[in-house]
């Protein structure tokens, strides 16, 4: 935002676009429709989607990342209300703390338990790994203080798993975006919850204005600074976007609103931003190909190009940089018609700026945790209302452990 006081001026931060699917954003006007034209997206991705063994219990909501050769998940949330007569005990309601491994080299002996995450048990903490350990901060429970900022890392030595503490965020804050370039990890944005509603436009005590555009820096070389902030983002304030680092430039896409917005509810999200850190800039991309919105964060850089944007679901409105209120677009894709939550996987190409389509997954689903490797991807749990993958049925909250295969389709 632009602010002009007689004759002081405060230079918008943006970088100037050249592209046309990423036309300019002027300084101190509305930012103008950015849509990548609505025409059948090309498949870029094909992902070959496999159950591995089932999760230790359903949850949604979890992070975590590859340790060595074991895929760790941590934290996370079950509803408990949808049951399966064949799987007894394995949706038990609550927040969780529990951590668990699989052995990527041994998948077949299935998951183990890891030391006890070491804070509050809760959900939509974001987290990700640097050099072999996961750092991971905040998050939501229905307990005091309902939305955290407190921060621990994983590590493991000589077969040995521990905890410890790291600074905290600024502010509390769930649901961020979370990527890392080099040692520095980013968390942009996120939302305030107080048990009753969730907030972006700022916390709930309205101190923290632009809660959902901010971006925040830590260097993990150097923790003793603490957080650094950086410009904010000039898109709409937002929870649940899809962030990532690709050659240098750091990625976010998506995700939904709070309930402080004209609607008094969730919002869809559709605007793209790109940042710079070298020259502390954002500068727009195109809109979502369909109104979607809540993706996974951060390990999701496919052959060191492509972005996944996986599963999602769609609010009644989308709510645009500016604040203004306009009907959702596009038809997305369900396994399930009748059920919410969606199938699309989309592909954002990095190279050419354009968005695209990967196989779609084999159930609705939205924000599981996505770990991508090599040419794998781990999906685990997420939100699906209820599904059958290969025979086995799962629950709201699934067991569910996919790991697809990915190949690059030539065009």
């Amino acid at each position: 935002m632009n602010h002009m006081t007689g004759v002081l001026v405060v230079v918008c931060r943006i970088a100037v676009a050249t592209s046309l699917a990423a036309p300019p954003v002027a300084c101190g006007a509305d930012n103008p429709d950015a849509s990548q034209p609505l025409v059948p997206l090309a498949q870029m991705l094909s992902i070959d989607w496999k159950k591995g063994p089932d999760l230790p219990q359903g949850f949604q909501d979890s992070c975590g990342g590859v340790i060595g050769h074991t895929l760790v998940t941590a934290c996370g949330f079950c509803q408990g209300k949808q049951q399966i007569a064949s799987k007894p005990g394995r949706y038990p309601r609550g927040f969780l703390k529990k951590v668990w491994g699989l052995d990527l080299e041994n998948p077949s002996k299935g998951w183990t338990r890891l030391p006890d995450f070491p804070g509050a048990a809760r959900q939509a903490l974001c987290g990700i790994i640097v050099d072999g350990q996961l750092y991971c901060w905040g998050g939501y429970s229905y307990s005091a203080p309902y939305c955290y900022r407190d921060g621990f890392r994983l590590t493991c030595k000589q077969d040995q798993w521990a905890w410890d503490s790291l600074p905290d965020l600024p502010w509390p804050t769930g649901d961020s975006g979370i990527s890392v370039m080099g040692s520095k990890i980013y968390v942009a944005g996120g939302a305030d919850y107080d048990t009753n509603k969730f907030y972006t436009n700022s916390d709930r005590a309205g101190k923290v204005k632009g809660l959902g555009t901010r971006l925040l820096a830590i260097d993990t070389k150097d923790l003793r600074p603490g957080w650094k902030e950086l410009s904010p983002c000039p898109g709409t304030p937002r929870w649940g976007e899809a962030t990532a680092v690709v050659a240098g430039k750091l990625y976010l896409f998506g995700g939904g609103t709070g309930f402080d917005n004209p609607t008094g509810t969730y919002a869809t999200v559709v605007d793209n931003w790109r940042y710079d850190p070298a020259t502390d800039s954002w500068r727009r991309l195109a809109n979502l190909p369909i109104a979607s919105s809540v993706f996974p964060s951060g390990q999701i850089v496919v052959f060191d190009r492509y972005l996944v944007l996986i599963g999602g679901c769609q609010y009644g409105h989308v709510i645009g940089p500016d604040g203004s209120v306009k009907p959702v677009y596009g038809k997305p894709f369900r396994r399930y018609p009748d059920r919410d939550c969606f199938s699309d996987v989309f592909v954002y190409d990095t190279k050419r700026d354009r968005f695209g389509t990967a196989t779609p997954l084999p159930l609705n689903d939205c924000r599981p945790m996505i770990v991508t490797a090599g040419d794998h991807i781990h999906l685990l749990g997420g939100e699906t209302f209820g599904a059958v993958v290969e025979g086995e049925p799962f629950a709201h909250h699934p067991d569910l452990y996919l790991v697809g295969t990915i190949r690059a389709i030539a065009h």
